[in-house]
This record gives C-alpha cells, structure tokens and sequence, in this order.
C-alpha cells in the first residue's frame, strides 16, 4: 500500500474515489466514537457566509472539526456518527439546475460520501427527524461549540433548544476527544503542512527580494498572496506585513517602506485539505540590517533556536517559553536594555516588556489550531497563568510526539506598553528606560518556524526560508 504521507490529497471539490483517504477519515471517526462513549456524534458543517446578501458570499471555508472527519469542503452537509463502529450518515442536499446554472456541476451526495468513506447519505429533511427520535429514546446527543452564527442556529434548530444555551450544551467528552485525535498529527497531515510550508517558503522569499524603499506594503501584502492563489491555495490567514512589527496583529497595508526599516512578514498558506502553515520573516527594506537591527535580530534568532532544541516529548511548553525568555532578557542584558539577573527578570515578569505574547501555538487545520476549543486543547486542565505575558500563552502544557507547534519568539517596542510601565515605575531594577525610549518607533523583529515533536526531539518542517543575518541579506540582494 502507497504511505498516505507521499500521496497526493483527494480533491475535496470534487470528491474523486480515493480508498486510502477514505479509510483515513474512516478511521479518525472510528477511533472518536470509540472514546466519546455512546451517544450519536452530531457534526455540522458549515454554511455560505454572506457579505451583503445570501448571493454574494464570502470565500467557504469549511469546518475544521468537519474536514478533519470527512475532508469534504462542500457547504451545508452534517455528519451523523452512530454509535456502532464505521456507522456514519451523510445529509445534504443534491444541487439543483439553479445551482448548476451559477456553480457548473457538482459532486452528488454519494461521490461526496464515498470520497470520506461514508456508506449511508440522506436528505437533510431527515436529519431532524432521527435526531428527535434518539433525544426521546434517552440517547445523547454530542455535538462540539459551534463558532459560526449559522451554526448555532441550526444546532439550536435540529436539537430543539434556545439558542443562547447552544455553546453551553456542547459535549465536555467530545471536546476532549476531538482534542485528544486532532492534536497528534499522522504522517497524512505532516505531508499537508510541508506542502503549504513549500508554497509559503517562495512566498518569503519572493518578499524579501522585493521591498524597497518606497513601495507600499500593500504591493508586498498582493504579491505573496498572488503566489499562493497561483497555485490555488487559500491563505491561513490575514497574512501580516508591515513595517510597524510592534503591532502583534497588525491587519493594516497602507505604510510605504522607508530606508532603515523593518518589514515583518507573518504570512502562510493551506494545503489542499486545508492544512496550514505559519511562518514569521523580519527583513530590511534597504537590504542590510543595521548594526542595531542585526544586535537584536541574533537575539531573537539565538531565542529561537534555544526554544527548539528544548523541545522534546514530555516538555511542558510553559517550560521552553520560559526558558526561551531566560535567553532573550540575557541578550537583551548585554545590549544594555535590561539589567539584572536574567532568571529574576524573567521571574518577575520584567521580559515582557518586550515579548508580551507566548513563545507558540498548535498548528494544524487551524493555523491556531482547535482554539474554539477553549483552553482544553493548550492548556489541558491547568489554568492559564495570571501574569502578564504568561496570560497569553496559547500553550502550555507537556509536548507528546506529534504535536506540530510554532516557535515564535519576538522583540518589540511597543509605545503605549512603554509608556504605561515607564510611568508606573514597574521593573526598573531589570529595565534601562532611557534606553528603551530610544527606541520608541523602532518597530518589532519576530522569527517563526513550524516545528514537528518527534520521538527524539524536533524538526523543522517545510524548506530552509533565510534566517540568519547573512541569509536574510542575501535573500534580500537586488
């Protein structure tokens, strides 16, 4: 048999046989219904999104929950998984000749369930009447927190409850089960990420050597998404790229690049079954970094790589997030910045000044993979910490071969943070601020590579993207 990791991923769109995938998704429900103990499974994908009225809709992008059970990328289908083992029904709708007037021809009902290796498919019509039927039987009902309005509303609809207690009625056991399955990636979902991985590695590269002084960064926002949809992939997400890199989030394009700059570029693509990558480059506009820039790059860049080689299965990531921040606020010492003993900064919570954010996330169908899950998926059943900093891990518990996770470590000079802590005194035992105000509008520097947890430690996954110093300014070379 042909390893699953090495084959090309079924066409979602249209559904083509594939046995091997089918087995694959056949397996994934097995092994949840298995563990969820008893009860029907409810999964409900999702619905067109409209921008301005029900014709004109946003992009479709499937449920991940959805996906990772059937890898269907049709809208409005549920899935209803029995209690008995391989026991799925698919429900749907077959498209009509006005559908296909304004779509072309789509998958029936059977090539979609026989692409997810369902046997049974039904009428949509159908779905609320077995549901009925098990609720007064006794028979639980499981269902995850849907985070789509349209979702809610049709769980609220099929299950008979209002729909402000439908997020309060999801299945705790489901979610801990789905967390369970989804978060050890196989050797399928591996090859998925490196796919995305290879299109996003030409999407950095083809960025660095662009920027120049004058251009807008909506012209490099365009020209790494253009990549992608080139070869007719969907962005992870609202790819970030910006010369103003303090802004974690920063969603806006309309600074122009001006010599002495740092663009930061937090871009990634999804593979053909929606799997995504997520990669951080932080590069010059001019070409050469300055003295200064190149300094706190190789901290950021020496951070980086000392959280990577912490990682191995049974690591808490709490414990490599601080253990990367030991790294950084030493460095950030011997540029004068920080003061102190390192490890007591770091305790007292004085690195976050410049690292305010955790050091990474899970990554899979989510580029922030199963966070509508809450909590149970980073943190297990361990709360998150209260301190600043510390509060915004979106990891932390022990790592298990498989789990593929960001690395992502950053220093920025964000103004108002500056400020706020200058102003109220906080850490000046471990803090230079006459230092750090120097060096208001100088920007953020982040390096992110996606990381593999294997039996032996970690990998880096995708192509080598430039990194270091030197590799960044070559790259960068017009």
């Amino acid at each position: 048999m042909t390893d699953p990791a090495t084959k090309e991923a079924p066409d979602v769109n249209t559904a083509s046989p594939d046995t091997e995938w089918a087995g694959i998704f056949r397996r994934r429900r097995d092994r949840i219904r298995a563990r969820t103990g008893g009860g029907l499974i409810l999964w409900p994908g999702h619905s067109l999104q409209p921008r301005n009225y029900a014709g004109n809709a946003y992009p479709f992008r499937q449920n991940s929950h959805f996906l990772y059970v059937t890898g269907l990328a049709e809208p409005d289908l549920f899935l209803l998984s029995l209690p008995e083992a391989g026991h799925d029904i698919l429900f749907g709708d077959e498209a009509s000749l006005d559908d296909i007037v304004w779509t072309g021809p789509r998958p029936t009902l059977k090539e979609m369930a026989a692409a997810a290796g369902i046997d049974d498919v039904r009428p949509t019509k159908n779905l609320r009447g077995m549901l009925d039927g098990a609720r007064k039987e006794g028979t639980p009902v499981h269902y995850l927190p849907p985070y789509q309005h349209s979702s809610v509303y049709a769980l609220a609809r099929l299950l008979d409850i209002p729909m402000e207690e439908v997020g309060g009625r999801a299945s705790s056991i489901l979610m801990e089960q789905a967390a369970l399955e989804r978060s050890v990636k196989g050797e399928e979902e591996v090859a998925e990420i490196e796919e995305a991985l290879g299109i996003t590695a030409r999407m950095h590269r083809a960025a660095m050597a662009a920027a120049r002084p004058g251009m807008r960064e909506s012209e490099l926002a365009g020209l790494i998404q253009g990549i992608a949809l080139a070869e007719d992939r969907a962005q992870a997400f609202d790819p970030i790229v910006t010369v103003r890199g303090e802004v974690l989030h920063n969603h806006s394009y309309r600074n122009v690049l001006a010599a002495g700059e740092l663009v930061l570029n937090d871009s990634g693509a999804e593979s053909p079954l929606g799997y995504a990558s997520d990669i951080t480059r932080t590069f010059p506009v001019s070409g050469r970094f300055s003295p200064l820039q190149a300094d706190l790059y190789r901290a950021v860049l020496r951070t980086q790589l000392g959280a990577i080689a912490m990682i191995r299965p049974g690591i808490s990531y709490r414990e490599v997030h601080l253990g990367a921040c030991l790294v950084l606020a030493g460095a950030l010492r011997d540029l004068g910045l920080m003061k102190g003993d390192p490890a007591a900064a770091v305790e007292a919570g004085a690195h976050a000044l410049f690292l305010p954010h955790g050091i990474g996330h899970m990554l899979g169908l989510d580029v922030h993979d199963m966070e509508d899950l809450g909590d149970i998926v980073g943190h297990g059943k361990a709360k998150r910490p209260g301190q600043f900093g510390l509060n915004y891990l979106r990891l932390s518990r022990p790592l298990e071969a498989g789990f593929v996770l960001t690395v992502e470590p950053g220093v920025y000079f964000i103004p108002a943070l500056i400020e706020r802590w200058r102003s109220e005194g906080l850490h000046r035992e471990f803090l230079d601020y006459d230092r750090i105000a120097a060096l208001v509008g100088f920007g953020g520097i982040r390096i992110e590579d996606d990381v593999l947890v294997t039996p032996e430690g970690a990998r880096v996954l995708g192509p080598p993207i430039p990194k270091t110093v030197a590799e960044v300014e070559e790259a960068c070379a017009r």
